[in-house]
């Protein structure tokens, strides 16, 4: 929340849960936010948004039936949809610090988000979590950020045979789901002496792998087995000058990331 509010960002939460509800389930978890009351499901409904999966003659319908898509909407300051996030699961979310970044238009580093860090006199490799902890079915960021010092460049597809493009890959684990890195727009740059125009990165670089927790590592009403998660990323590139590539490298880092107790639905 402090995020958010230093932004600007004004937080609301709807649900179909009473007034009563709500204002116990904010004193429990220490939410300051706005949480909106849609006790008939009335505005889910209106926005297309209701869990049509769950029937009403379903077994868990007293528990569920009502409840919408878990999605988020980023609204502007004149009230235009920018950017919406929505699962097709029920208990599955987009993370805080994904929607924070989404908001803000640029990545963030959370004071205590955990990290990894590679560094050598050509780059500082960081990689780290958008948010502070992984919660059960909730989608966060990895990201790894790739600091270049001043006059390099490293290489982003698409590119032609000879060149190694900038790659970040996480390892199987056991309880995380990723999802495919997403890159960030290259710039494509003339070199004269080869003849050839190149995508490439200069500066700072982020690269975002969407990851959530699974029920291998922590399910609804099991006793904590583990306290974190140890996740593998192996970072490939070649940092270049103007005039001369350096040979490419492989690095491996190992980012420990905490999990967060399960908060159980109630009605």
């Amino acid at each position: 929340m402090v995020e958010f509010d230093a932004a600007g960002i004004n937080i609301y939460a709807i649900s179909y849960d009473s007034q009563a509800q709500l204002k116990k389930f904010a004193e429990r978890y220490g939410i300051t936010f706005d949480l909106l009351s849609d006790d008939d499901s009335t505005v889910i409904k209106r926005f297309g948004i209701l869990n049509t999966l769950i029937r009403p003659d379903d077994a868990m319908a007293e528990r569920f039936y009502g409840i919408p898509w878990p999605g988020t909407y980023v609204v502007d300051s004149q009230g235009v949809v920018t950017e919406k996030f929505f699962q097709r699961h029920y208990a599955t979310r987009d993370s805080a610090g994904s929607l924070l970044h989404s908001a803000l238009g640029k990545v963030l580093i959370p004071k205590e988000s955990p990290q990894a860090v590679h560094q050598d006199e050509r780059l500082k490799i960081t990689a780290f979590l958008g948010d502070e902890d992984l919660k059960l079915e909730y989608t966060s960021r990895i990201y790894v950020r790739i600091e270049l010092a001043e006059g390099l460049h490293i290489y982003g597809e698409p590119l032609p045979e000879g060149f190694v493009a900038t790659t970040v890959k996480v390892e199987e684990t056991k309880g995380l789901r990723a999802g495919k890195p997403v890159y960030p727009k290259t710039t494509p740059k003339e070199f004269e002496g080869l003849d050839a125009t190149l995508n490439i990165y200069e500066g700072i670089v982020d690269i975002a792998i969407p990851v959530t927790a699974t029920k291998e590592v922590r399910n609804w009403g099991q006793k904590r087995t583990q306290d974190s998660l140890g996740v593998d990323l192996v970072v490939r590139y070649q940092a270049c000058t103007e005039s001369v590539c350096h040979v490419p490298r492989t690095e491996e880092l190992t980012l420990e990331i905490p999990l967060a107790e399960v908060m159980l639905p109630r009605r």
